[in-house]
């Protein structure tokens, strides 16, 4: 009898013993069931679902954006891609990139967008408009989303008419929208000169034409000083700006894009 028993009190614990492993694999195996399905829906809803600085989600910054950049960063959200933001330009355009890209990190965190500077050095309007499309976004992982241009006027000055410099903007445009026709295209006029009122003038031709062609512009001049006071926000060439004037252009695309402060 007592041979029994000992035989059940065996037979009873290895039960125990196998009935507990078993649970305990279950309850292990749903666990990581459960972790892989996060991460699955994280990745589905782009991997960037998440809050900012300001508490808002990505989503409500999202909605703040232009139209067109609305549409670039939700394909971005939903593949777990990157926006690739491309400025193209000469004087300006490096140190406007990396405050631009500054102020998107700070709103949407670090990766979403990425800001891109294709400094054309001395190179005017007419070698722009010779120039392969492809060429010019070689730096891009991909394709551009949304292209900044700012056209070549003081590269053009004594080399290119006001015409020639104007018409290379919309034979940009529309060669953008041929190669990459979901791609957002803006202009950002050049700032105005502190010294050469001429070439305000041409400025002034330069927006309005773009106003005429439906071009988007960049309206940040509305903000710029006016007269004597421009030499405050450009350096001693009168027109490259200065940290100032970079201000002034990085307050006005904040404000309109819904950017942190």
């Amino acid at each position: 009898m007592r041979r029994f028993w000992a035989i059940f009190v065996v037979i009873l614990c290895f039960l125990i013993i196998t009935g507990g492993n078993f649970y305990w694999n279950h309850k292990v195996s749903r666990a990581q069931v459960t972790g892989v399905q996060k991460v699955s829906d994280t990745q589905q809803d782009g991997g960037f679902e998440q809050s900012v600085s300001s508490g808002k989600s990505i989503r409500d910054h999202i909605a703040r954006l232009p139209k067109p950049v609305q549409k670039a960063a939700n394909r971005a959200l939903r593949t777990s891609g990157q926006v690739q933001v491309v400025m193209v330009g000469s004087e300006n355009v490096q140190g406007l990139a990396i405050r631009l890209q500054n102020q998107l990190d700070k709103t949407f965190g670090e990766m979403f967008f990425k800001v891109t500077a294709n400094d054309l050095g001395k190179e005017t309007s007419l070698d722009l408009n010779q120039a392969k499309i492809q060429d010019l976004f070689q730096k891009v992982n991909g394709k551009p989303d949304v292209i900044i241009y700012t056209p070549l006027l003081y590269n053009d000055d004594h080399r290119v008419s006001t015409d020639d410099t104007n018409s290379v903007i919309s034979l940009f445009e529309e060669k953008i929208s041929l190669k990459y026709p979901d791609a957002a295209f803006f202009v950002s006029p050049p700032d105005y000169s502190s010294q050469e009122d001429y070439i305000n003038q041409r400025i002034d031709d330069l927006i309005h034409y773009t106003d005429k062609q439906g071009i988007t512009e960049l309206d940040y001049l509305s903000r710029w000083p006016k007269g004597k006071e421009r030499i405050q926000v450009v350096g001693a060439d009168g027109y490259t700006m200065n940290q100032a004037g970079q201000k002034i252009w990085t307050d006005y695309i904040s404000k309109k894009w819904g950017l942190a402060k």
